[in-house]
């Protein structure tokens, strides 16, 4: 009877003790791996709509830097308001940003004096923040942009401006829901 109760309680150790092996395991791959997040709002679209579900890479951002067109998740603390937002980066430190008007009132995107095409934006952007251009991003940040320029609050206004590398949470590599557009992100 002694040894039965002994065994037992060995048994709900080795239980317990591999729980806690695995709620650590998974913290860790939730906290330095893997995340995942909900677009809020309308500001990359077409690519990304409000509901969407993704999954991003949290190791790779301490791996290497963001890369022009990754779209991330960037962490955005003004004192009062914490919140994370999706973007796509366009410039990386060193960069020369500029936004030229052409004759019809469009902005076109210009990086270190070379017109960009765009082909993955919503609409000819008609908004340029009031940012002072050119803008030279400055070592340690990205200056990133929402997809639907009309609509994104982004490194174009001086509110957020460009984004610290250390706010650089993660790398946007799939998209899980909804279950029509699961796919994988460049």
């Amino acid at each position: 009877m002694q040894n039965e109760k002994k065994e037992k309680n060995k048994q709900l150790l080795s239980s317990a003790l591999q729980l806690l092996v695995v709620l650590l395991i998974v913290f860790l791959l939730r906290t330095f791996v893997i995340g995942t997040i909900y677009v809020k709002g309308s500001s990359m679209e077409p690519n990304f709509h409000h509901g969407d579900f993704l999954v991003i890479n949290k190791l790779e951002v301490y791996l290497s830097t963001p890369r022009k067109d990754d779209v991330v998740i960037c962490r955005l603390d003004n004192g009062s308001n914490r919140e994370n937002i999706i973007k796509r980066v366009i410039g990386t430190p060193g960069d020369k940003i500029d936004l030229r008007q052409d004759a019809y009132g469009v902005y076109k995107l210009y990086i270190n004096d070379i017109l960009i095409e765009e082909p993955y934006i919503a609409a000819p952007m008609t908004e340029k923040g009031n940012v002072t251009y050119p803008f030279v991003v400055p070592e340690g940040y990205y200056f990133v942009m929402g997809d639907n320029r009309n609509a994104s609050t982004d490194s174009r206004r001086t509110s957020i401006g460009a984004i610290a590398e250390k706010d650089v949470i993660g790398h946007v590599v799939l998209r899980l829901y909804p279950f029509d557009s699961i796919c994988v992100i460049g």
